[in-house]
């Protein structure tokens, strides 16, 4: 059975005689006495409660003592003691439960308190009381003493978890004599409470006999044998009226005979003897005896497997061979036989004989246990197997209910019975599955199995189920079992039996009743259990919340204090307190979780008890998952109950949790998928799962387009974690198998219906209910997956050579750095406290260790573009303050300073409070150390303290600190207001800093600067996961984590670290909140009970490493930290930034430029009837830029690009910019990836379908659930969601008839070989409390970036949406739908009130006057020498409450679309105002306050941009496009030639060179085409003006073709009028009125055709000229 850790106490000796001393006893003496409950609750209406209080032990005693009752008092009085032995090795919980008794009714029971006596010291005695209900000041007196025995020990057995106690087996004998002659035809009865045989019975006849019985129970002070007296001899016995007859057996001696007689009516014989031997039990964690051998011997047929497949030169090592295992899921006929074609698609590949375990369950444990009759199966061609499965599957199951099967299994379930199993209907079904698979009776048992394993010929089989308890869902309470043929074996108890001895009975650890091992069919009755489903399970499947079972079904358990607050150990459990819930609570729960059949089997660990300390056990908190865990009382309880075992998919249809025991070291698992429904759930299920117990797991990420489309096969690994298995993901699908009947080989035409095989839908012949299949569906599900093995084997053979490589490495570096014997222990240790860490970089592997592990990467790459940049010792002393003003009626203000320097500290710093004081002095000092490349703004903040409002705000000073010059000491006065002589006091020092410069990496704008990585191991300690799951918070201010919440756990199970990553010479400090346990004594203000224990505070630059740090003197923490510089490539990131800075072209559409510009040249070379061709430099830039919202926009832009088309100047178009309604256009026509060079005919139909399509669709039920599911998908990817993302998914369904999985990063198959214009979209960055007008931001999207005009800063396009931190890839999210982008783009929504003030009246006083912050400059004294890059002296006043409320309501935006801001972390440059191109878009309030710019905001608010104005050109004028036309579409509504003055205006104000617009004269009639020249201008861009309107089209069909009279009603297109078809707010169009628009904006293009001609050939020649004028290409250059 393997060794058991034994506590037996042992005698050492020499050769000199052994002298005996006396051990230690574990012993104690417990006395509790009840003493008093003071205002107990009542339980009944009119009356106060009767209360009495029972108190059980179970661990000393197996009887419920209980006081007097004490008659309608509210504070009952008992004084009564009682005692207890208690051994402490275990972990003995005290159940004191109140009462109120009731004559007539049961007692109610009020509370019940749970106390762990570890709590207790011993030889004190305590006075607790317990806070039953602190605000009713309810509480229970108790006092406790423990006293030391004199007993010797006993030996027991366990494994840190369990423990074995020493058992006596009681021989009784009785002779009757006269007793059966006085009592015919009676009983009499035994009992010994807390024995495995509980009471046993003699029948009383006619005939005296010698009857002998035998008990196996714990020998303590409370067990007593108990004779039950028929009631004839009870009459005649006066000295036991009670009928009963007591022997204590504490007092027993051993192996002798006692005599009793009694009365001479019987004789009784009593015997004790110990129960000697090995436990028949096996405790522990590791693998038995038996599986290492077979390990042993099945790692020769995978290394030889391995060299085959992998062509390795030389032979595997025994420690290089990886463990590779197949997991499965259920689902009856289905996955029987799908797993037949998974297994022989592997064996095609000659990879069976890699594999070394197989786990199943449910259905598949069908496949596995046929397989396993034979011994030789793997090594056998499974053609033969599979079709006798075709035969058994296809057979008619009609059979099975023959009344001959019925009357075999009649026969068999009593002869079971009589065997002595407990027999269910599961049994029944048991047999059935026999009948559906054999044609005759299965002998086969799991133990059987063995000899398909021993040579390790083949892979060990694993099946698994849970073990449920009454009364609990699957959901809050089960324990995984595993079952072997070498053994049956709780995970979380590591106890393990014989797989032959299932099914017998044992107590405390020995076999007390052999009964016959079960056949193999009851096991695949057991592990594929669907019978035994309860409401809960479906309840949980209909839902994922678990409210309703919180609130009306689980125990109302919580922690409680005591007083004194006694010490605790990690150990120790909390004390709780129970209440029961009500009757309607209970019956609703009994219906909730009852299930109408179960399999039940006796319970090997009946008997064990709990280990003192099995909280601290590493394999116990492995498993720990259920909602009594954190009750030993209850955990001991369900062992003493059977065995109530059903399949594991009533709680994750998984067979993963055998395979990752940490013992088994599987390095891959192929995870064979053969659930219904979703796919993906068992394995997002089994990860969550996994990830919330600790266990080394790859993280899962499958996009939703993969989701709705799977894939035949998945690869997840983790770099991060070697321990982690990498995980292969074979979902049951149908994909390339339709046109391929083997891989690379296409389906003739004939054999096309082979290919479709319905495996999702609800018509599907697979579905789990069906168990019976045509031979066709068997072939084809067995093809099916047999391919998709065969089609996936170049990524199976990858993981298994990368798991070659991976036991290579992690061998080689064990014993590299710490030697053969160190990686044992080394091994032993693994993260159980973080060590310091090193990194060592060989060639081109960098190696990262702690004592514990050994990380492998490769070397990072260096950083670009980096530049030293010293750090600054800035020192600001607050001296006083002058004359200050008053903020309170009747007294002067109480006056501090509070000082705030952002960029170099996330922190907030103050003085002292001064009360009552005109002219307050501080004199108080404060330092920074500060880069002198980042725009340093310091913030005095001058408060008035009040005691019972908020403070004051009186005013803040904003000082530039790059005023200051190095080596600088000087005083400043601030001139506050200069009338009433108002003034603030402070003297700055600034000194170099003793630190090495730091690396930055700048634009001249944005500065990043060095990170340092923390991470934060926090063992246990006395900090535990206990069943309440007390949390507590670690927190880095600044850091892109901020704050991780962690759940206090043991230290031999800790939390993964936690890491921060945080600006390396910022002032950051770790804060560590516990959660708040007040100590209750009077000598304890009030003020310092909030306080206790709640929070300490380390600077980060003084962190101690690998000591213990007490946080509070009765509560301890093991603290272990580690800081490093990011940029060594710890956590495995390269050197360079993820962001982009640099207002350049990026790389990529500086390519595309060049193959566009063929394009173009070759274009004009045609429209302009050119002699030559144009040389690169002389091909001019032409842009469209397009404006309008809705579907107006949509539809006027593909006439207008038709007409373009048509003339075949779309060829000589670069780039297309559009906003609002028209990137709904454009994001349809880059679906293709050729759309310009074909005929838009196709397009233009389909669109005219989606526009003149009934809308009502996209807001019908079915509708409405799908986006509420997207919705909830992208939130769960990590995505922050809001009514913009409903409003996309509204445009998705407006314009397409089914989900679009388009991304904007897809359209880089449009311009790649530049066969289309550039697509750029626009947005607006706004800001939170401030209108666009004052605080916008432009943003551009691109195929490849995303990115600020102003800041300089780009992203890739796929990377938009995820979250970065100083310009570093901190957490990947999936690229939102196209969709998403839509509803953002055009997002109508967002408008707020003062956007609408200013769209109905430009005046601007109203908004200055009420709602902007009153900032003015101030003077210093004395005057410093000013720079061009400082800033000015500043002071802000705050608004008043009805000014900021206004503020509030006027700038509230409805719904705005939030995305992770990829700026986060990044701080403004020193000289960044004076930057050129931030010069050129720096157009806001906040631009000269760096503070308020950037911030730390996490997510930018994007709107459309026609809240500012509606025109899509500002990204096509940065400089680095060098545009020279622009063809302005415009299809706004209202004034046709707003947007277009806005737009010239701004960029006016701007300095961007634009051409001046002149339209006075033509605005009330519009022609279809204006073009300004810009001469004026040098530099602008031409300019070609298309307004919406209908001139010339009213008469002409075509350009130059009058209408005839029948035509001219086609002509009237209303286009302006408030009655127009064509309004915004209109989503749909009739086929007509698109028709009519669509002509009127392809004929306003073509009658134009010859000014756009003359543009081309006006831009043509600029070009020309300007190379032409070498001054001129100068100035161009620069």
């Amino acid at each position: 059975m393997g060794s058991n850790l034994s506590s037996n106490e042992t005698i050492t000796g020499t050769s000199a005689p052994a002298v005996r001393t006396r051990p230690v006893s574990p012993f104690n003496l417990l006395t509790v006495k009840i003493l008093r409950v003071r205002n107990a609750r009542k339980a009944d209406l009119l009356t106060l409660s009767d209360c009495y209080v029972t108190l059980w032990l179970p661990t000393a005693s197996t009887e419920k003592v209980r006081t007097r009752t004490i008659r309608n008092s509210k504070n009952p009085v008992w004084n009564e003691a009682f005692c207890y032995k208690i051994d402490r090795r275990i972990k003995n919980v005290l159940e004191l439960k109140v009462c109120d008794e009731d004559t007539v009714t049961r007692d109610d029971e009020l509370c019940t308190i749970l106390f762990d006596i570890d709590k207790l010291t011993v030889g004190r005695t305590v006075r607790v009381k317990f806070q039953l209900n602190p605000q009713a000041r309810e509480e229970l007196e108790v006092e406790f003493t423990l006293q030391n025995t004199l007993d010797y020990p006993d030996a027991i057995i366990t494994n840190g978890v369990l423990v074995a106690r020493e058992v006596s087996c009681l021989e009784v004998r009785v002779d009757t004599g006269k007793l059966k002659q006085q009592c015919t035809n009676q009983e009499l009865t035994f009992i010994v409470k807390g024995s495995h045989e509980g009471s046993q019975k003699i029948l009383l006849d006619s005939e005296p006999s010698l009857n002998i019985i035998v008990f196996h129970c714990v020998i303590n002070d409370q067990t007593r044998l108990d004779i039950l007296l028929p009631e004839e001899l009870e009459d005649k016995n006066e000295m036991e009226k009670s009928g009963v007859l007591s022997f204590p057996l504490n007092s027993l001696p051993l192996q002798k005979e006692i005599i009793v007689e009694e009365d001479h009516s019987f004789h009784l014989c009593l015997t004790a003897r110990k129960c000697l031997g090995d436990l028949d039990v096996r405790l522990g964690f590791g693998l038995c005896m038996e599986e290492q051998d077979f390990l042993r011997k099945r790692k020769k047929y995978v290394a030889a497997a391995l060299k085959k497949i992998l062509h390795l030169e030389e032979d595997l090592k025994e420690h290089e061979v990886p463990v590779v295992a197949i997991t499965t899921t259920g689902g009856g006929t289905r996955s029987l036989t799908a797993m037949y074609g998974s297994l022989l698609g592997l064996q095609k590949l000659n990879l069976l004989d890699c594999i070394s375990y197989i786990g199943g369950l449910s259905g598949t444990t069908w496949t596995m246990a046929n397989l396993y009759e034979d011994a030789d199966w793997s090594q056998k061609y499974l053609e033969d197997a599979i079709k006798e499965a075709r035969k058994q599957v296809t057979k008619s199951k009609i059979c099975c209910f023959s009344l001959d099967c019925l009357k075999y299994y009649y026969n068999d379930l009593m002869e079971r019975a009589k065997a002595g199993h407990n027999t269910s209907f599961i049994d029944l079904w048991g047999l059935v599955i026999e009948s559906m698979l054999h044609d005759k009776k299965d002998e086969h048992r799991l133990s059987d199995q063995r000899q398909a394993v021993d040579n390790g010929q083949n892979p060990l089989p694993v099946y698994v189920a849970i073990n449920l308890k009454s009364n609990y869902s699957a959901q809050a309470f089960r324990e995984w079992l595993e079952f072997t043929p070498y053994e049956v074996s709780f995970l979380k108890y590591g106890a393990s039996i014989p797989a032959e001895h299932f099914g017998s009975e044992f107590f405390m650890g020995r076999m007390v009743k052999r009964l016959p091992e079960t056949r193999i069919c009851y096991m695949q009755g057991m592990w594929s259990s669907i019978f035994s489903i309860d409401a809960m399970y479906v309840w949980n499947l209909a839902t994922d919340s678990e409210d309703f079972w919180s609130r009306w079904t689980r125990d109302r358990v919580k922690d409680i204090e005591e007083e004194p607050f006694l010490s605790m150990n990690p150990y120790e459990v909390d004390t709780c307190l129970f209440t029961p819930s009500s009757t309607l609570s209970s019956a609703l729960r009994d219906v909730l979780t009852g299930r109408p059949t179960i399999a039940q089997y006796p319970n090997f660990i009946r008997g064990l008890q709990m280990h003192s300390k099995y909280l601290e056990s590493e394999g116990f908190s492995t498993w720990k998952d259920t909602v009594i865990d954190s009750f030993p009382n209850k955990l001991m309880e369900t062992a003493d109950d059977k065995l109530s075992l059903v399949d594991t998919g009533f709680f994750i249809n998984t067979s993963y949790p055998p395979l990752l025991r940490s013992k088994r070291e599987v390095d891959v698992l192929l995870h064979l998928n053969y659930s219904g429904g979703s796919q993906t759930l068992p394995l997002d299920q089994i990860a969550k799962y996994i990830s919330g117990q600790g266990i080394p797991f790859p993280k899962i990420e499958i996009s939703e387009e993969d989701r709705e489309n799977l894939k035949e096969c998945y690869v997840f690994e983790d770099a991060d974690s070697p321990q982690a298995p990498t995980v292969l993901f074979f979902p049951l699908v149908n994909d390339t198998f339709k046109k391929y009947k083997a891989p690379g080989v296409e389906r003739s035409p004939e054999e096309v219906a082979e290919g479709k095989v319905d495996v999702s839908t609800i018509l599907s012949p697979f579905t789990t209910r069906e168990v019976c299949f045509s031979e066709e569906n068997f072939d084809k599900l067995v093809k099916l997956t047999d391919y998709n093995v065969l089609n996936n084997e170049k990524l199976i053979i990858q993981a298994l050579r990368l798991a070659v490589a991976r036991r290579k490495q992690r061998n080689y570096y064990s014993r590299k750095w710490m030697g053969e014997k160190e990686s044992l222990l080394w091994k032993k240790q693994l993260v159980m406290h973080l060590r310091a860490i090193q990194m060592v970089e060989e060639e081109e592997w960098a190696i990262f260790f702690t004592y514990e592990h050994v990380h492998f990467v490769h070397a990072p790459e260096t950083l670009e573009r980096t530049e030293p940049s010293p750090c600054n010792l800035f020192t600001v002393k607050v001296i006083r303050m002058k004359n200050a003003r008053k903020a309170d009626l009747f007294t002067q203000s109480d006056c501090y300073v509070s000082l705030s320097l952002p960029t170099a500290s996330v922190q907030h710093f103050r003085t002292k409070t001064v009360q009552n004081n005109k002219n307050p002095t501080w004199n108080e000092t404060f330092h920074f150390t500060i880069q002198s490349q980042v725009k340093n703004i310091l913030e005095l903040k001058v408060c008035d303290e009040d005691n019972t409002t908020e403070d004051d705000h009186l005013l803040t000073v904003f000082l530039d600190v790059s005023k200051i010059q190095l080596g600088e000491n000087i005083q400043l006065s601030f001139q506050l207001n200069p009338q009433g002589k108002e003034e603030l006091e402070v003297e700055f020092t600034m000194e170099s800093s003793p630190d090495p410069p730091e690396n930055i990496v700048t634009n001249g704008v944005l500065v990043s600067r060095e990170v340092s990585c923390l991470d934060v191991q926090v063992n246990g300690g006395r900090l535990r996961k206990d069943s309440t799951e007390r949390k507590f918070a670690l927190t880095v201010d600044g850091s892109y984590e901020g704050t991780q919440i962690h759940t206090l756990s043991s230290c031999f199970c800790p939390t993964s670290p936690a890491r921060f990553h945080y600006i390396k010479y910022n002032h950051s400090a770790l804060t560590v909140a516990l959660p708040r346990r007040r100590r209750l004594s009077r000598s304890i203000s009030s003020q310092n009970e909030r306080d206790m224990n709640e929070s300490v505070t380390l600077a980060l630059n003084s962190l101690p490493i690998q000591e213990k740090i007490t946080v509070a003197e009765d509560r301890t923490i093991d603290l272990y930290t580690k800081a490093s510089e990011w940029t060594q490539g710890l956590f495995y990131r390269a050197r360079n930034l993820d962001a982009r800075l640099g207002f350049d072209l990026c790389t990529d559409e500086q390519n595309f430029l060049q193959n566009r510009r063929k394009v173009v040249a070759a274009a004009l070379k045609s429209v302009l009837h050119l002699e030559e061709d144009l040389q690169e430099h002389e091909v001019p830039i032409v842009a469209v830029t397009t404006a309008g919202c809705g579907i107006r926009a949509l539809t006027g832009m593909y006439g207008s690009i038709l007409g373009l088309q048509k003339l075949r100047v779309l060829d000589c178009v670069s780039y297309i910019s559009g906003s609002s309604g028209t990137t709904w256009t454009m994001t349809k026509l880059y679906e293709d990836a050729d759309w310009s060079c074909k005929d838009l005919g196709e397009i233009i139909i389909e669109a005219r379908k989606q526009a003149a399509k009934c809308k009502m669709g996209a807001f019908c039920l079915r509708s409405l659930r799908n986006y509420y599911r997207e919705l909830s998908q992208r939130t769960q990817a990590g995505h922050k969601t809001s009514f913009i993302d409903l409003w996309g998914l509204m445009i998705e369904a407006m314009l397409n008839d089914g989900k679009c999985h388009h991304r904007l990063s897809d359209q880089r198959q449009a311009v790649n070989q530049g066969q289309n214009p550039l697509p750029i979209y626009l947005a607006l960055n706004v800001k939170d409390k401030v209108a666009t007008k004052d605080f916008r931001e432009w943003v551009e999207f691109t195929p490849y970036e995303v990115g600020f005009l102003k800041y300089g800063a780009f992203i890739r396009a796929e990377d938009f949406g995820s979250e970065f931190f100083m310009g570093r890839l901190m957490k990947k999210l999936p690229e939102s739908r196209i969709c998403f982008m839509q509803g953002m783009w055009s997002s109508i929504f967002s408008k707020n009130l003062l956007d609408a003030w200013h769209a109905a009246d430009n005046s601007e006083d109203f908004w200055h006057r009420w709602t902007h912050d009153k900032v003015a400059e101030i003077e210093e004294q004395p005057d410093l020498p000013e720079k061009p890059y400082e800033m000015a002296t500043c002071m802000f006043t705050p608004t008043s409450g009805l000014s900021t409320t206004l503020r509030d309501i006027l700038t509230d935006r409805p719904a705005v679309s939030k995305y992770h801001n990829f700026l986060r972390g990044f701080q403004m440059h020193n000289e960044y105002i004076q930057q050129e191109h931030f010069a050129k878009w720096k157009d806001t309030l906040l631009d000269t306050s760096p503070n308020d710019l950037r911030g730390n905001s996490e997510h930018l608010e994007l709107v459309d941009v026609a809240f500012f104005f509606e025109t899509s050109c500002p990204p096509l004028l940065r400089p680095e496009r060098k545009v020279d036309l622009i063809i302005h579409l415009n299809y706004t509504g209202g004034s046709q030639t707003l947007p277009l003055k806005q737009a010239c205006r701004y960029f006016s104000e701007q300095g961007i060179p634009f051409p001046s617009i002149g339209l006075k004269d033509d605005e009330k009639n519009l022609k279809e085409c204006y073009m300004f020249d810009g001469a004026d201008t040098p530099g602008a861009p031409l300019l070609l003006y298309f307004p919406l309107v209908n001139d010339t089209f009213q008469k002409y069909v075509a350009p130059g073709m009058t209408r005839s009279a029948a035509e001219m009603e086609l002509g009237k297109v209303d286009i302006s009028s408030f009655c127009s078809p064509y309004s915004t707010r209109e989503v749909s169009l009739k086929a007509e009125d698109f028709n009519k628009l669509l002509k009127l904006t392809d004929y306003n293009i073509m009658n134009n055709e010859n000014m756009i001609l003359q543009a081309l050939r006006m831009a043509v020649a600029r070009k020309k000229q300007a190379l032409s004028q070498p001054a001129s290409h100068a100035q161009s250059s620069a």
